[in-house]
This record gives C-alpha cells, structure tokens and sequence, in this order.
C-alpha cells in the first residue's frame, strides 16, 4: 500500500490514460523538446511543475480542464481544504521533485497563485 500521495496519483494517471489521444500526446512530447532546446532545461522543469500541479488540481478539486481559471480561490471556489492541498503539494513535489515550504503554501489563494509559485519554485531547484 502506498502514500495517500501514491494513491492520488495513480487515480489521475488512470484518469488521464483514458482522456489521452496519443496522436496529441506525441505533438506535445515534441513541441516540449523543441522548447528545452531552445529556451534551455528552466522552461521545460517549469512546465512540468505546473502540468503536474495543474493535473493534482483538477484531481484533487474534480474540476473539469475547460472549467480552470486563474482567478479561481482555492478554498472557495475549488473548495480544497488542507488535507485536498496538501495532496496536491506532495504529489507535485514527488512528479517535478522539488520541495514547497509551508509558507509559500501558506500564501495561495488562487489557482493562479499555486501554479505561479511551483513554477517559480521549480527554476530555483
């Protein structure tokens, strides 16, 4: 049996696998490349982070991906409270391996604030 970040996780994959048109997946595999080569490793790490963010999110919120907005409140509008949050972090910084303090946490608000700060949070790694 894994952590309750294990199982999240493996919930979301299962999730995605079905939505994925590998056709699709393959474009974005190769227009992520192209980026890393262009614009150096940071862009890609950062991209990463918040993709992984932003899919914990939609997980753990049951947020539908045309229905995410930036200006969206975590507590409010996605209803997410600590223990749903705090999903979200560990599986981020299990996928993009990076760490989150507790006070950077601490200051999101929005939906923009989360993914804003993992991808800051995620060129500094």
């Amino acid at each position: 049996m894994g952590s309750i970040a294990d199982l999240l996780g493996d919930q979301l994959r299962a999730g995605l696998a079905q939505l994925v048109d590998p056709a699709t997946e393959d474009d974005a595999l190769e227009g992520a490349q192209a980026s890393s080569i262009d614009a150096g490793e940071s862009v890609s790490t950062q991209d990463r982070a918040r993709e992984a963010a932003m899919e914990a999110v939609l997980d753990e919120a049951d947020l539908a991906p045309g229905d995410a907005r930036a200006e969206l409140t975590l507590r409010g509008d996605l209803d997410m409270d600590d223990v749903s949050l705090y999903a979200v972090v560990a599986r981020v910084e299990r996928e993009a391996k990076m760490a989150l303090t507790d006070a950077q946490i601490e200051e999101w608000e929005t939906l923009g604030d989360l993914l804003d700060a993992v991808a800051q949070a995620a060129c500094h790694d």
